[in-house]
Order: C-alpha cells, then structure tokens, then sequence
C-alpha cells in the first residue's frame, strides 16, 4: 500500500461522537448491568448495534505512549546540571560526562552526546524535561517504588493503579459490555499494577514483544496448526485453543496490523525499536487503544555505568528518533505523546564500583509535536542539600505529571481524575498539551497586558486567551533581574498580578520592565515605573 492510499484508507478516518459512554450509561440508568429489560425479552447491550456504536466512540484519536526505563535511570547522566557542573563532577569524579562530551539544551542543562538524536527533536520544540519528579519517603525497593509509580500511592493495602481506576469509572459496565478494542497494550512489565482495575486489568498485557507480533501477524497467541499427528498433539491444541480464546482481542489487533505497514528504519537488534515498531503499526493501522506501555530494562547499574548508561541512552535516543521519524511519515506524530518514567533516580555520588546506588528523584522526558515548544518544567534539585543518604530531594510530585496528562491529553473527565488519584489534588504542570487540537498562536495568545499605575502599587493585568506555561520577570533599566512573579501553567481567563511587591518587598521608586515568556514562544515586555 502506498503511502497516499494509505492516507486515503477509510480506517484512518476519525469517527466521533460527543456522547460519553458512563454519561449515556447513567441517562439509561444501565450502568453495572449487561442487559436491558423489556417485557418477556431482554435486549443485550453488548450485542446491539445501536448502543455499540454509541458508546464505542471516541473523543480523541490521541495516544500516549509510557516508556518504562527499569532498574532505576540515572537523571544527573541523563539531563546534567551545567548550573552545578563543578559539584556534579565533585560528587562523580570517575562517572561523570565531561564537558567536552555534552550537547547544551540550555545555559543551565545539557544531554550526553551518545543522546545526540534527540537534539533535532529538542530544536523542533518536540521535547520537555520535568525536573526533579518524585515523591514524599521514596522507597529503594525496585518493587515498592514501582508499585509506588503504578498506583499512585505508598498505601500497600491499594492494589490498583492510576489507570486501572481511571478506567473503573470510565466503564463502569466494563466486564458486562466489554469495548470493541483493547483500551490499553502492555508489552512486558508484568506484575506492575498501572492498569489494574478492582476487578479486571484494563490492558492486553504480553511479556515480549515477540509474543505481540504473534498476536498481530496470525490473529492468535499460540500456533494450532503445525503440531504432531498424535493424540499428545490433539492435547497440546486443545489447550492451545483454550488460551487463544482468552485473549479476545486477538482479531482486531491482527486487522489493524494488517492495515499498516512496516517502516524499514527501525533496528531489528534493538528490543524497543521492536516494541515501538509494533506500537506505530497498530496505531497506523487505525487499532484505537489510547495508551501502550514499552520498557527497556538494564538501568540498576551500580557498577560499571559509564558503558552500560551510555548503551541504554543510545538506543533510547535513537528509538525515540525512529519512532517519530516513521509517525511523521504517516502524518500521525501530532497525534502521539510519549513519555518515560523510572521507579527512582540514582545516588548523587558515585560507588566503590564506578557505579550508582539506588536514589530518588530523576528527570521524567516528554517527546512529540504535541509540546509544542521545548522547555524544563519545574525546580532542579539541589546537589548540596541532600537527605540524610545522600539523595536528592525532590522537588515535585509525580503524580502532578499524571493529572497533567489526563486533564490535557487524555481530555478526562474530573471525576475520573478524582478517581484516579484517589481524591488528591495535584498541581497541573504547562507541558504545551492542550484538550483541543488548535495549534496555538502565539501573536494571539494573549491580547492585553498593561501595566495599571498612579500609585505606590503597580498590578499587571494579563488576559490570555488559552490555557499555557507563562513566565513573568522583572527587570530594572541597568538589565539586572528583580525576580519571578510567576511560572506555571495558567489557565485561560484574566489575572492580575502584584508587580511593584516581589518576595513581601516592595520594588524601589524606579523605572523597570516586565517581559512575559509564553512557553514554547515569543516573550512580551513593557515598561511600568513606580513611585
């Protein structure tokens, strides 16, 4: 199939509908229930036509795609810390990267030139850090901590995770009128709790990437026709058979696999080109599972980390690259937003054993055109004030990534957010996204800003026209920096803020300016004097 017939193919054309499937549950007052009574008969919700439309369809033709890096990512090798080089290198004096081996994505921050691809991604606005992500009492335990990740809490008595509950209260009729396609895909990672629902898990989980390729090319898990003629080989397909039938979404994976087509730049030898490979075909092939889950293991590295970490962010960076290369092509990279997650960071300083010991916070990477804009959200923690083992302190909760993408990605529900995280509330962060799929203009982002004066007290007055991270100096007439009003996500609306007072201080009599950062865009400035 080539490439305009492709694009051409009736199963890349959207269908929506603006009925939401728990609302229109409840309207009919169904939800729980696999069939509705009329009279003598019984009309099965999962077998009509009618009903399986309506509530099958989506609102978004979005993905999100969850890179899981197991064992433990090593942040300060990953993003490292221009602005604290020399107590990096004090801290890592036989591990750290040199300078001379470092590509700058800002004055404060660089990447390791092994991470070299990502570099036109991180030019093209196509990539953000979030700094410093973690949480409160990080556990050292891979399995604690990545349960800690999975469900959104340190509540051993929660075996659920942060999806399975978004999708408890999405479907509530779920094990009733199952959906037509997988909502999630899991390849690997078995065990971990992310989309485990209280009474189902909501993902088509495989163990390799092997297995889904099976899957997706036979329409099958398991082969029952080349077996031996015996009665041994009845039995073997019998149970073949059996565990076939289980995986009820072997048919649709298999269609949308076969309705796509492979992008010859992916690296057989690499195990997450392979995974990511599969994951581009079915959403290529129209599959409409809104989340994947791939990993790539390797990262508990305490000893000899300079070759391993080098290794492990290569074929991460260059897998990334590919992966967008081939969605690109297809005209389908707007459409996807991938991110990676550790269960902790590593150790500040470095082993006995050119190594790292298990840590806490970690940079979380966000990659696609979705961004809009590159940039670094959130504080990078301090390198001289560690805990008491040495680690760093984090400097923001994890589960603000997660409300984050469910409110401006996925386009949630507020009470499947609630359910979600579990009553608690979490910031939101300016990652770009946005619920609609309107390009931002930045000439047009915000239509006023003017400073109000005629006495001691000076406020800004913003309007802005659409939800976005915005930054706010202060700078006197010499140039020098008076400090940040504000950086953070703002929703769209008016606001005022206080200019003449800054940290309880009140400005100098004076002449300064004040120079808006749209996020991703162009800055705005403008005088104001106080007297």
């Amino acid at each position: 199939m080539s490439k305009k017939d492709y694009l051409k193919s009736k199963k890349h054309i959207a269908e929506h509908s603006s009925w939401d499937r728990r609302g229109f549950l409840k309207t009919l007052g169904i939800a729980g229930a696999g069939a509705i009574s009329f009279g003598n008969s019984s009309l099965s919700v999962l077998n009509s036509n009618f009903l399986t439309n309506a509530l099958t369809g989506s609102t978004s033709d979005r993905s999100l795609v969850l890179i899981r890096l197991k064992g433990g990512n090593d942040g300060l090798n990953t993003i490292v810390p221009l602005n604290h080089f020399d107590t990096y290198v004090n801290k890592r004096p036989n591990i750290h990267i040199p300078k001379s081996n470092l590509i700058k994505l800002s004055d404060d921050f660089a990447i390791p030139n092994h991470m070299r691809n990502l570099e036109p991604m991180w030019k093209e606005g196509e990539m953000k850090v979030v700094n410093g992500v973690g949480y409160e009492n990080s556990s050292g335990s891979h399995f604690k901590s990545s349960d800690i990740w999975a469900s959104a809490t340190n509540n051993n008595e929660i075996s659920t995770g942060w999806l399975g509950r978004y999708y408890d209260e999405k479907y509530l009729d779920y094990l009733t009128n199952p959906t037509e396609k997988p909502l999630a895909i899991q390849i690997g990672s078995r065990g971990n709790l992310i989309f485990n629902g209280e009474k189902t898990s909501y993902a088509f989980a495989v163990s390799s990437p092997e297995r889904l390729k099976k899957v997706a090319e036979n329409g099958t898990l398991f082969d029952t026709k080349n077996l031996p003629d015996c009665t041994h080989g009845d039995q073997i397909e019998f149970l073949r058979r059996i565990s076939n039938a289980t995986y009820s979404y072997a048919s649709v994976i298999h269609e949308a696999y076969n309705e796509s087509e492979d992008f010859n730049k992916y690296d057989a030898e690499n195990d997450l080109d392979t995974q990511l490979s599969l994951v581009s075909r079915l959403i290529k092939g129209g599959l409409g599972s809104k989340i994947y889950m791939v990993s790539l293991g390797g990262f508990d590295t305490h000893g000899s980390q300079p070759e391993k970490h080098q290794k492990l962010l290569t074929t991460l960076s260059d897998s990334i690259k590919v992966f967008y290369e081939d969605l690109k092509y297809y005209g389908l990279d707007k459409k996807v937003l991938s991110l990676t997650f550790s269960e902790f960071g590593r150790r500040v300083a470095e082993n006995g054993s050119e190594g790292t010991d298990h840590g806490t916070a970690a940079p979380v990477m966000l990659f696609g055109p979705a961004l809009k804009g590159n940039g670094f959200i959130g504080e990078y923690p301090n390198l001289s004030d560690l805990n008491d083992r040495g680690n760093l302190k984090h400097t923001l909760d994890f589960r603000s990534i997660y409300t984050t993408i469910l409110t401006d990605w996925l386009c949630a529900d507020k009470n499947f957010i609630d359910k979600a995280m579990l009553g608690d509330e979490y910031s939101l962060l300016g990652l770009g996204i946005n619920c609609n799929d309107e390009v931002i203009d930045y000439d047009d982002l915000i239509t006023y800003h003017a400073a109000v004066y005629g006495s001691s007290n000076v406020d800004l007055n913003l309007r802005i026209n659409q939800d976005h991270h915005i930054k706010i100096y202060i700078y006197d007439i010499l140039g020098r920096n008076h400090g940040l009003i504000y950086d953070n996500l703002l929703r769209k609306g008016t606001h005022i803020f206080p200019l003449s007072i800054n940290s309880q201080r009140k400005l100098p009599t004076g002449q300064y300016f004040y120079s808006i950062n749209v996020v991703g865009g162009k800055d705005l400035n403008k005088s104001f004097v106080v007297k």
